[in-house]
């Protein structure tokens, strides 16, 4: 699995630290207040799992049981639902709808225990909806087993990126004002649209070289969908909720809670943008360019 591993890559994000026991891989997180930086001269008070929105990356390969303690250090109740991954009622994680899942009270902890059988690109989530608007969401990746190595070993690099937005007040539409906010709980109206938890200018570009397969795996939790275009290329949509497919495409719409893998040659060089298609997502509270852009730069 570590060499499949090291393929991945997250621009901006960590990936979260663990270890083994038998066929059990055991991680912990903690949801905790936060200050974090959208962009350089913007900063927000958002929640985050180990000091991160979005939260550390957990990778596991199929057919391992995960152990994931989950600890509280927010002043109001919480919990975990790992988003698309078939898992036992009382481990789903949605406390108020499900009497069987608990809420993890202020100081508390709880372990979510079960078998990641399913190959793909899922998330997790805060199931208290405010706190996920607020930054409790995180990318949960299940590589493929042994067997199935062989179709993993011919891409150079795997990306994962993370769409978030955000309703931050500022005085004035069309430009950014810098100092320290505090995110809406609902972003019923959001000005701010990030990747992997930075607008442009700040975000971190994708890097290939010519003659490269590179996937990247996009993933949605925000209340509106995002189409998101590459560029000079087109792609093969691989994967779309876990699911396989096999469609050629240069735009995705990704909804919300989806979750959509695509493949693509690197054959075209030159740094080229990706990006969110919808106006007002490629700007920082209408201020452009900004929000919801990053670039894939060729290098030799």
């Amino acid at each position: 699995m570590e060499n499949i591993k090291s393929k991945l890559a997250s621009p901006d994000v960590p990936f979260a630290k663990y270890y083994i026991e038998k066929n059990t891989r055991y991680f912990h997180l903690t949801a905790e207040p936060i200050k974090h930086n959208i962009l350089s001269n913007l900063t927000i008070n958002a929640f985050g799992y180990n000091c991160s929105t979005p939260g550390p990356i957990i990778v596991i390969k199929q057919g391992e049981w995960i152990s994931l303690t989950v600890e509280n250090k927010l002043n109001t109740p919480t919990a975990l639902h790992v988003h698309g991954l078939s898992k036992p009622n009382c481990q789903d994680g949605a406390p108020d709808i499900e009497p069987c899942t608990p809420k993890i009270m202020p100081g508390e902890c709880f372990t979510y225990k079960f078998l990641a059988w399913q190959e793909g690109t899922f998330f997790y989530h805060s199931t208290m909806e405010e706190q996920a608007a607020q930054g409790l969401i995180g990318a949960f990746i299940v590589l493929p087993n042994t067997k199935d190595k062989e179709k993993h070993s011919i891409l150079y690099r795997d990306y994962v990126l993370l769409l978030q937005q955000w309703e931050i007040p500022q005085p004035k539409m069309g430009e950014v004002c810098p100092g320290l906010y505090k995110p809406s709980k609902f972003d019923k109206n959001p000005n701010f649209f990030t990747i992997n938890g930075k607008a442009f200018p700040d975000t971190t570009p994708l890097y290939t070289k010519c003659g490269e397969i590179i996937k990247i795996r996009f993933i949605n939790k925000s209340s509106n969908s995002h189409t998101m275009h590459i560029h000079g290329h087109d792609f093969t949509v691989v994967a779309v909720d876990g699911f396989p497919r096999l469609e050629y495409d240069d735009t995705i719409d990704v909804a919300s809670g989806r979750r959509i893998e695509i493949e693509l040659l690197s054959n075209n060089p030159g740094i080229w943008p990706i990006n969110g298609t919808k106006t007002f997502h490629q700007s920082n509270n209408g201020e452009s360019p900004g929000g919801m852009i990053t670039r894939l730069i060729y290098t030799k």
